[in-house]
């Protein structure tokens, strides 16, 4: 069964969804993006594959070092399952990089509890944000999310506050050099570009509208579950729980006022909906329906590829 498979921590898992996510976007690029096969694509794929890996084994070592959930497999299993469910988004090797950033960031965020090097952690974690920023604008917002930490974890100092302007005129002036001496600065003054655009047409496609009914209703059922259950209430109240529904809603705002209609705008809501419908799997004491919504999770994203 599945869920036993995934139910324990075990380097195998590892292999099995990097080979699973390996086929799934070769599949992914030549059936569902109809991408024609030359040495581009094929360079382009295997970018996209080494940035999916690096960005598997990152949610892995934040999952383990902060809790967020049990001493199992599952947030990886559906990390890679919800990428597979929106084939697009391997195309889209700029949103890759930023969300791989954005993990970084969260990272940083999620370990100023230790009280060790706490300056350095919160200007990594800006560091990271601004740089995520550089290849998909809207990834700006997430700096809310590393202002919330710093107030969560009680480290207002006026200090601290600043510490993330530092971060930025970092950033600013790397990239304003590196244009200048290149002799594109025009680039550089359009990096930010925000074109607020919400596309209703892209719920006709039902390529896209599937998937996405699919996620909201499995993520808004797991997110109140955090709310009434008792055995989730810790995982609320403790700082990381709350960075990750933070995260969440903020991906929910990107996709809503993101100009992109494709169904990568919904890459941000990966890393956090793995988390929370993990936490709910691992609850369930009906083994029946825990595979239920595995095996759901496994099958639906062929029948996505297919239609």
């Amino acid at each position: 069964m599945i869920s036993s498979i995934f139910e324990r921590t075990n380097p195998i898992n590892f292999i099995i969804l990097g080979v699973f996510i390996s086929f799934f976007l070769i599949g992914g690029y030549f059936f569902y993006l109809d991408a024609p096969f030359n040495q581009g694509v094929i360079f382009n794929l295997i970018e996209s594959i080494i940035v999916v890996i690096i960005s598997l084994f990152l949610v892995d070592f934040i999952n383990r070092k902060n809790s967020l959930t049990k001493s199992n497999s599952y947030t990886i299993f559906l990390f890679v399952l919800l990428f597979c469910l929106f084939p697009k988004i391997f195309n889209q090797l700029n949103l890759l990089l930023a969300n791989l950033f954005i993990l970084l960031s969260f990272r940083r965020l999620v370990s100023i509890r230790s009280n060790r090097d706490i300056e350095i952690k919160i200007f990594d974690a800006s560091l990271w944000v601004f740089v995520a920023t550089y290849f998909y604008s809207w990834s700006l917002l997430f700096i809310i999310m590393v202002y919330a930490g710093i107030f969560l974890y009680k480290k207002n100092d006026y200090r601290n506050l600043l510490i993330p302007l530092t971060a930025l005129f970092t950033v600013l002036i790397i990239t304003f050099t590196y244009y200048y001496l290149t002799e594109d600065l025009d680039k550089f003054f359009s990096l930010l570009q925000f074109s607020p655009k919400f596309v209703i047409e892209k719920f006709e496609n039902i390529k896209y509208t599937v998937p996405f009914v699919f996620v909201c209703v499995m993520g808004g059922w797991c997110s109140l579950f955090f709310f009434v259950k008792k055995q989730s209430k810790s995982f609320v109240t403790r700082v990381p729980g709350i960075l990750v529904m933070l995260m969440l809603i903020i991906g929910i705002i990107i996709a809503i006022l993101s100009e992109t209609a494709n169904t990568s705008e919904l890459i941000f809501w990966i890393f956090p909906l793995s988390v929370i419908i993990a936490r709910y799997v691992e609850n369930l004491k009906r083994v029946w329906i825990k595979e239920l919504i595995l095996w759901s999770f496994i099958l639906l994203p062929f029948i996505v590829l297919f239609l």
